[in-house]
């Protein structure tokens, strides 16, 4: 049968509901009050008999555990009266087999007492004849057997106690329904009274209250949540689901609002990213601009320089423009560029006649090359700053006897490029750090400079990483950088 949605139905239905409950639970309640009595009666007598046999059991064996101990004979007496009071106990278990687990339980209990008391009591004998071994092996058996019987005992108890309990539940129960039939022209009426008062506040209020947080929850901004409408009447549920065609709607037209903001936050920040590339674009069209004039006006300069100094005479000055615009054309070249050996030395040399000129006397350089090496392509512009460091770092506190050794062998099918200085050195931990932070980095540092980073990088890209870079240094002694390149050259 459907059940009827409108208040007038459920109206109806919660009478008849009540009126067959209450006949019935009349009737079920004074057939079975009497036979719930017996039972309580029967399983209250069962837990005081358990309760009986436990007792016994555990004077029984502290008796036995205080004889042991100090074989005395007031409790050899009392531990003999105590199991016997036991056995008797114990001659009221069922002791043949049933289907009844309960049953099954105490044939077992009372296998278990009978076995306690035939080792108790010959523990007690044998302890009476001195005989240390079988006494101890007795007790130990009664003890566990007496620790079988407990928990044979708590489980008896427990299924006990449990039918005692639903008996008494049910008995309490049905209790109160005696009592109502008695005064049931009163109570009857006042009960049907409020169980329809009940259902008609619940069947109109609590869908109300569930339509009332809906409403609250889309005041609160929540769009998300659907309007409950289940168990309701017809009446409010046609009123819920108008409500949840206003929340929808809303929240549809709150979806296309955020998808538009959305859309226009996008094209704003593509706005932003072109404005900002053209501006990028604006300024690396600049710097070429300024990349293409910078080095034609310094060459011009310089070549102008020269050819004033010679007009004047002034050979030295020339012979220095000169050095000077050839070192710049060189390390102008492009970083990525391969060039010999030879052209480093070259611009090494460059170099040091500059330095020459600067320090005078006060630093001195050697140069020794194989000639075997000359023909291995690096990068350009990478020997100048090795040198340039030992100056500026190696020797800065160095006044006089400052020496700056470059070099480039052959060794075991490498091509060891090495610059090694006098000056001040520093700890090994420290070079090993310099190394370190130099492989790892990713651009040049210092003040626009080639710094040993750059340097390492632009070796290991030339090289597919093959080429290392060493250094060794002690504090006082000096410090050296070793390149060590491929001997062979490679495909490009």
């Amino acid at each position: 049968m459907k059940a009827p949605r409108s208040l007038r139905g459920k109206m109806v239905l919660v009478a008849l509901a009540m009126l067959a409950t209450i006949g019935a639970a009349t009737l079920y309640t004074g057939i079975a009050t009497a036979e719930l009595a017996r039972s309580l009666g029967l399983l209250f007598s069962r837990n005081q008999h358990l309760e009986d046999i436990k007792i016994g059991l555990a004077a029984s064996s502290t008796d036995l555990t205080g004889y042991l101990s100090t074989r005395t004979p007031d409790d050899l007496s009392s531990f003999f009266s105590n199991s016997d009071s036991l056995a008797e106990s114990a001659k009221v278990l069922n002791r043949a087999i049933r289907e009844d687990e309960g049953l099954l339980l105490q044939r077992e209990l009372a296998g278990l007492i009978d076995r306690y008391l035939e080792s108790a009591r010959a523990a007690a004998e044998a302890k009476g004849s001195r005989s240390v071994e079988v006494y101890t092996s007795r007790f130990e058996d009664s003890e566990k057997t007496a620790a079988l019987a407990r928990s044979i005992i708590e489980r008896v108890e427990s299924r006990n106690l449990a039918a005692s309990i639903d008996a008494y539940s049910g008995l309490n129960s049905r209790i109160k329904a005696v009592i109502a039939t008695n005064a049931a022209l009163v109570v009857a009426a006042v009960l049907m009274a409020f169980m329809i008062f009940l259902s008609y506040t619940w069947a109109i209020t609590g869908p109300l209250s569930s339509l009332a947080a809906a409403a609250r929850a889309i005041e609160g901004g929540d769009y998300e949540s659907e309007v409950p409408h289940e168990g309701a009447t017809e009446e409010i549920a046609t009123m819920a689901n108008a409500f949840e065609r206003m929340r929808r709607s809303v929240r549809a037209a709150f979806d296309e609002q955020r998808a538009k903001a959305e859309i226009e936050r996008r094209l704003i920040e593509e706005e932003l990213r072109l404005v900002d590339m053209d501006r990028k674009l604006k300024d690396a069209e600049l710097l070429a601009l300024q990349a293409q004039i910078n080095p034609h006006f310094l060459f011009n300069t310089l070549a102008a320089g020269m050819q004033l100094a010679l007009s004047e005479g002034a050979d030295r000055s020339a012979d220095f423009m000169d050095k000077l615009a050839a070192f710049i054309r060189y390390a102008l070249r492009s970083p990525s560029r391969l060039v010999g050996i030879a052209d480093e030395i070259e611009c090494v040399e460059l170099y040091v006649w500059l330095l020459r000129l600067r320090f005078g006397e006060r630093f001195s350089f050697s140069i020794e090359v194989d000639d075997g090496t000359l023909g291995i392509d690096v990068p350009a512009l990478i020997l100048q700053p090795l040198v340039e460091n030992s100056v500026g770092h190696g020797l800065r506190d160095v006044e006089t006897g400052g020496i700056v050794r470059i070099s480039a062998r052959l060794e075991g099918g490498e091509a060891l490029l090495e610059v090694a200085d006098n000056g001040a050195g520093m700890e090994e931990a420290v070079a090993e750090r310099l190394i370190r932070e130099a492989m790892e980095a990713e651009t040049s540092g210092g003040e626009g400079g080639i710094g040993l980073h750059n340097v390492i990088r632009r070796l290991s890209l030339a090289t597919g990483g093959r080429a290392k870079v060493e250094m060794e240094s002690a504090v006082g002694r000096g410090t050296l950088v070793r390149i060590r390149l491929p001997a062979g050259r490679e495909d490009s």
